[in-house]
């Protein structure tokens, strides 16, 4: 009789000690999801405080440090301040030193794995964005490990799913110089598999859910997800200047220049120390509106602004370049030869900025003919949604323009304002037009007529053409806005297989 009444205290103790666990567990749960609420609305300091308050209540646990260092990832990711880097570094190590102590007492603990796989992710990003791509590569290994771990125990922790789909996705579109590295670290995958994690975390995660859906609208082709996801995010974080500023970015690729400048112009308004990128690079894109609607006085303003604010070189070249067709537009040649000595400073890895630095020095010696000022603006004019006015434009110049290149180029942007028209056989005829012309140095209008033709053909059902069409952009190399054309051809071949 003693032994059973012993038996059955310790089953109520037992019993009480999980209880308290998961009260523990519920707790610290909710406390961390009020904080990334705070985060998202950016209130940093309450976010911070909830954070520091979690580490003063459970000090050996990792998440606290865990989600104060993804605060401080964040600022660095924008401002790229030293001293926000250092603050991240140090609450990660203290993250990976606390959930590696906690692992050793519960190594099947999965949500311990995510934590410490996360911040392995955080670390990799940060350390790209520094530059220290070894230590990145290491980061991502050590990320995927604890990720793929914390499934195999769980395959219900949605939040493990979006570390690995984002280097899933990175493997994929990684250039081929650069996956030697990826693959020496034990680091692969694919832009499908890639996507389809993110999308889940987007959809089920716990913690990751709400920057699941925002890398989910920045990296997805499929462009009514997206929007939907980043339209909702702005909708229920409005204050959220990140976020509002990839919403105005997609308005912008969709040719809702309107949308985007209402958004750009509140953005640019905010003081916010933290985040100065995104103020400056929304200078940058309202330059790039003002520029595609053709006013140029005003696309001067904020290019200015832009390149005054900047903290690195992103953009530069090209923002330098459409700052030397602005003036070169409105007169003021002198300043525009400026800005076109200057536009090879942008960055080399970005595509706008490679095209600034070629066209740049070419119009360093010499000004602008009437047509190429012309087929400038009728492109603005197609950037802007305006096709059938970019349509008329073009045709009215085609029998004047007389070089083999402009012919081309004014070939190239009718075949795309008829595309956007619903004139399909007409858009196929004038792209095989630019494909037969002589291109001279502007290598880049052959394979974007050949797209320009597929794309058209696809519209029309003619799937072989379509293939023979691609066929033909993949023979092109050394053009420019290639990994443009491989975003392109990717929505392209996905729209072929639905």
């Amino acid at each position: 009789m003693m032994f059973t009444k012993l038996k059955f205290i310790f089953l109520i103790f037992i019993f009480t000690s999980f209880n308290l666990l998961s009260q523990t567990q519920n707790q610290l749960e909710k406390n961390i999801l009020k904080g990334l609420e705070h985060s998202y609305h950016f209130r940093w300091d309450k976010a911070e405080d909830i954070f520091k308050d979690i580490i003063e209540k459970y000090p050996d646990r990792p998440e606290g440090y865990h989600f104060l260092a993804s605060i401080y990832a964040w600022y660095y990711l924008s401002s790229k301040n030293e001293s926000d880097f250092d603050t991240f570094v140090s609450y990660s190590d203290i993250a990976l030193e606390k959930g590696d102590d906690e692992l050793e007492k519960k190594p099947g603990d999965d949500k311990l794995l995510y934590i410490i796989g996360s911040n392995y992710s955080y670390r990799a990003i940060v350390f790209a964005a520094a530059e220290n791509y070894l230590d990145a590569v290491w980061a991502g290994k050590k990320s995927d490990s604890y990720l793929t771990d914390a499934l195999e125990i769980n395959p219900e922790n949605f939040d493990a799913y979006l570390g690995l789909g984002l280097f899933s996705f990175a493997a994929g579109q990684t250039p081929g110089a650069f996956k030697w590295a990826l693959k020496l670290a034990g680091i692969s995958g694919d832009t499908e598999t890639g996507l389809n994690h993110i999308r889940l975390a987007a959809e089920k995660g716990k913690y990751s859910k709400v920057e699941a859906q925002y890398y989910y609208s920045q990296i997805s082709s499929e462009y009514s997800i997206a929007s939907e996801y980043i339209t909702s995010l702005v909708k229920k974080y409005p204050e959220n200047l990140l976020f509002s500023y990839s919403l105005a970015s997609l308005n912008i690729k969709e040719r809702k220049i309107n949308a985007a400048e209402k958004i750009l112009k509140k953005i640019v308004n905010k003081d916010e120390d933290k985040f100065i990128q995104v103020i400056s690079f929304s200078r940058f894109l309202l330059g790039d509106v003002f520029y595609k609607k053709n006013e140029f006085d005003s696309a001067i303003v904020y290019y200015t602004k832009f390149l005054d604010s900047t903290p690195d070189n992103d953009y530069t070249g090209i923002a330098s370049f459409r700052l030397g067709i602005s003036y070169e537009i409105t007169g003021g040649r002198d300043s525009a030869k400026i800005y076109f000595g200057i536009s090879d400073k942008g960055n080399m890895d970005l595509d706008d900025d490679i095209y600034a630095k070629r066209k740049g020095a070419i119009y360093f010696q010499r000004t602008l003919s009437d047509n190429e000022i012309a087929l400038i603006k009728a492109s603005n004019l197609i950037d802007s949604g305006n096709y059938q006015a970019a349509y008329d434009s073009l045709t009215s110049i085609l029998d004047e323009v007389m070089g083999s290149k402009l012919k081309a180029e004014t070939y190239l942007y009718l075949s795309e304002a008829a595309f956007y028209l619903g004139n399909y056989d007409e858009s196929i005829s004038l792209a095989s037009a630019a494909i037969k012309t002589d291109v001279m140095d502007e290598k880049w209008i052959l394979p974007f007529a050949n797209y320009f033709a597929a794309r058209a053909n696809h519209q029309l059902g003619d799937e072989q053409a379509v293939d023979y069409f691609i066929e033909q952009v993949e023979e092109y190399s050394d053009y420019d806005y290639q990994n443009k054309m491989k975003v392109l051809l990717y929505i392209l071949k996905q729209k072929k297989l639905l």
